[in-house]
This record gives structure tokens, C-alpha cells and sequence, in this order.
């Protein structure tokens, strides 16, 4: 059902871009709203591509996601570091026997 939701809400963002690339925006409210749903249309997009391989995700993943929020917000120069290693952590994790 989740799945289903997201990729409604991908339409909507992505329709409301387009509503906005064939009418032009006049305000900058309205240039704010076309950008946000051109980003977030396009991310909801792609979720919804990957929605199978995110509910497998590690639990340890997604405890270290606030870490790596703070960290960045603390330290910007260290994403230079810190996501190449959680990167390589999701790729290197024991994998189901078959």
C-alpha cells in the first residue's frame, strides 16, 4: 500500500513540474512550489523504483543516518569520509546463504 502511495504522490509532484514548465512561474512563491516539485517528484520517483530494496535494508543503516546527520552538520568536510564508509558497509554486509 505504501508503494502505491508514493508513487501517487511522484505523479502529483511530477505534473505539478510540468503544470509549471508550461506555465511559467510569476511569483516567487510560485518559483519556490515549481522547484520543490520538481525535486521532490523526482525523489518520491525513484523511491518508489526502489521501495523493495529499501524495506531490506539493514536496521543498522537507517540508526546510522542521524549520525551521519549530525556529523555533517557539526563537521561538513567529513561527508568526504563518512559516506564512502557507509557506502562501502551496505555493499559489504553478510549476505543470506543460498
Amino acid at each position: 500500500m505504501r508503494r502505491h502511495l508514493i508513487g501517487i504522490l511522484a505523479i502529483l509532484l511530477l505534473l505539478g513540474a510540468v503544470y509549471f514548465w508550461i506555465w511559467p512561474p510569476q511569483t516567487s512563491f510560485q518559483d519556490g512550489l515549481n522547484a520543490a516539485c520538481s525535486r521532490a517528484g523526482v525523489l518520491a520517483a525513484v523511491v518508489w523504483l526502489a521501495y523493495g530494496e529499501i524495506r531490506r535494508m539493514p536496521a543498522w543503516f537507517w540508526l546510522s543516518l542521524p549520525v551521519l546527520a549530525v556529523v555533517l552538520v557539526k563537521w561538513p568536510k567529513q561527508a568526504v569520509l563518512l559516506i564512502p564508509i557507509i557506502i562501502a558497509l551496505a555493499m559489504l554486509r553478510p549476505r543470506a546463504k543460498l
